[in-house]
């Protein structure tokens, strides 16, 4: 691209709504770009189906560009504490950077933060930990290997 060439446009995050979705609405997405290096894995665990788990749809228009499902679960070394999970977060190709991924993680802390958590946490991908910083995550010390990649548990205080 030149200098004289435009610069495509990123649509900001307030073009972004965030909603309940059925998991069945999660699936692609998730296979696609979580499960793409492992192709056949199954984008599905049996987290998803207890009562208490939610999946949330980040949408531009009508069109969905990301997904997360969350559910409780004890943190790693804060038992008893209440907390959420979060699981399968995966926005786009084409829309990461442009503010999905934090419309879904503001509109998760602020409802476990209704619910009355007061921890979010993860297992999360080596190569976004700088997205969960961002968000005021902290990074555990131990990092080890699911689904065939690199990840530190992170952790959000939500009180």
């Amino acid at each position: 691209m030149s200098q004289s060439d435009p610069q495509p446009l990123r649509a900001g995050p307030g073009d972004i709504a965030v909603r309940d979705v059925a998991l069945s609405a999660t699936k692609d997405l998730r296979a696609r770009v979580l499960r793409n290096h492992i192709p056949g894995s199954p984008a599905h665990t049996p987290s998803d189906d207890l009562a208490d788990t939610w999946h949330l749809g980040a949408f531009r228009g009508d069109r969905l560009v990301g997904v997360v499902t969350v559910f409780p679960q004890d943190a790693p070394g804060h038992p008893g504490v209440p907390a959420q999970r979060f699981r399968f977060m995966a926005v786009e190709p084409s829309e990461q950077g442009t503010g999905a991924g934090s419309a879904l993680m503001k509109e998760v802390i602020g409802r476990a933060r209704a619910r009355g958590d007061r921890l979010l946490w993860a297992n999360g991908r080596d190569t976004a930990l700088d997205f969960y910083v961002r968000l005021g995550f902290e990074v555990a010390d131990e990092s080890f290997t699911e689904s065939n990649l690199p990840h530190h548990v992170v952790v959000r205080r939500i009180s």
